[in-house]
């Protein structure tokens, strides 16, 4: 990313109809009398974000440096604060600005926040519309699904071209992650969507597919037998699940049966005498979250053990044993995206993501008939 562009103090209690005429303001003082250069303001994309909890506006609000830096435009932060039940929409803006290399100031994104309760949040939607540039792409960030389901602010989506989830590290029950899931797939059919919970499966899938990138390994995917898959947690792990998904999505061949073995053992999709995909709850001190994906499958009668384990560092290992022996474990050591670098991530494409949207179609199935 760039270097992190100047930020003018954040004004408060601007009324919803003066917000466009501060930033005219702005623009004509930025540019000054004695001023001969034009400024430039760089706008690439409408980004709304919203939040429905103080720790997440926190988090948001020191990421936004980094989100600007990346990709300038117009962002509207819309805060429901769930613990009072103001109706009065409380709107707060500032610019962002930086020089070019020949020294000239670009404005390079403006920055809404929109503060409401619950009662408020019935008219936020209808707010967040009029404060939209036009043509210019919209994305719509939900740090939380529970806006998905939220009749409040479906109208939105009609206006969302790219659509940015946060999905949960865990789901209490099935009946929850199925409902998840099933809304997702609903939404999809209505604007392109994505997942910043499946982003950060990137390198798991990266380092799960490249055991079978060389000709000599690709032989053993019509030999697994098994495939496990270990994490520690609570409840049921999105990530496992997502990543159990993703592998029965490309095993073609798996047969839908099912059966929960113990409280710490599940059989995600299991073909006799064929293959299994096991997702086991272990609770590993210090430890949240995937750890360990092994494939097994069998040459001359000999196991062949494929593991990509998680690292303290977060990074990634992977091991081959073949007959009992070890091959030289390969790190995968680039440091993990944290939230904000995912996001920029996200905000580069417009496409839909079907890979992802295949392994919630497979896990949708799956949910339904458990």
């Amino acid at each position: 990313m760039s270097a992190k562009p100047h930020m003018e103090p954040i004004r408060d209690n601007v009324s919803l109809a003066d917000i466009e005429s501060v930033f005219r303001k702005h623009w004509r003082s930025t540019v000054g009398d004695d001023k001969s250069e034009a400024v430039l303001k760089a706008s690439t994309l409408n980004l709304i974000i919203f939040v429905d909890d103080q720790n997440n506006y926190d988090r948001v609000i020191q990421q936004i440096d980094d989100i600007i830096s990346h990709h300038p435009g117009r962002i509207i932060l819309a805060y429901v604060d769930p613990s009072n039940d103001q109706e009065l929409i409380d709107a707060h803006v500032s610019a962002y600005s930086e020089k070019s290399e020949s020294g000239i100031e670009q404005i390079s994104a403006e920055f809404i926040i929109l503060k409401t309760g619950e009662s408020g949040s019935d008219h936020l939607a209808g707010a967040i519309l009029p404060l939209l540039l036009p043509d210019l792409p919209v994305y719509f960030w939900c740090t939380t699904t529970c806006v998905l389901i939220n009749p409040k602010f479906a109208i939105l989506f009609n206006y969302t071209d790219r659509l940015i989830i946060s999905t949960p590290p865990e789901y209490p029950s099935k009946q929850e992650f199925a409902k998840t899931i099933d809304t997702i797939l609903t939404l999809s059919r209505q604007c392109k969507l994505s997942d910043l919970s499946w982003s950060q499966l990137t390198e798991w899938r990266e380092a799960v597919a490249q055991f079978f990138d060389t000709e000599t390994n690709r032989k053993y995917l019509s030999t697994l037998g098994e495939i496990e898959i270990v994490y520690s947690g609570e409840h049921f792990s999105n990530h496992a699940f997502l990543i159990s998904s993703w592998l029965s999505a490309g095993l073609k061949n798996l047969k839908s049966t099912f059966s929960d073995v113990d409280d710490s053992t599940i059989y995600y999709r299991k073909q006799s005498e064929h293959l299994t995909i096991k997702i086991r709850r272990k609770q590993i001190v210090g430890f949240t979250g995937l750890f360990k994906v092994k494939l097994y499958a069998e040459e001359n009668d000999k196991a062949v053990i494929c593991t990509a384990s998680a690292q303290p560092d977060g990074s990634i290992q992977t091991t081959i044993q073949k007959g009992g022996k070890l091959y030289a474990p390969h790190l995968i050591s680039s440091p993990p995206l944290n939230e904000a670098q995912i996001l920029c991530n996200e905000l580069d494409f417009l496409q839909q993501d079907q890979v992802y949207l295949n392994a919630c179609e497979n896990l949708a199935e799956y949910l339904h008939e458990n």
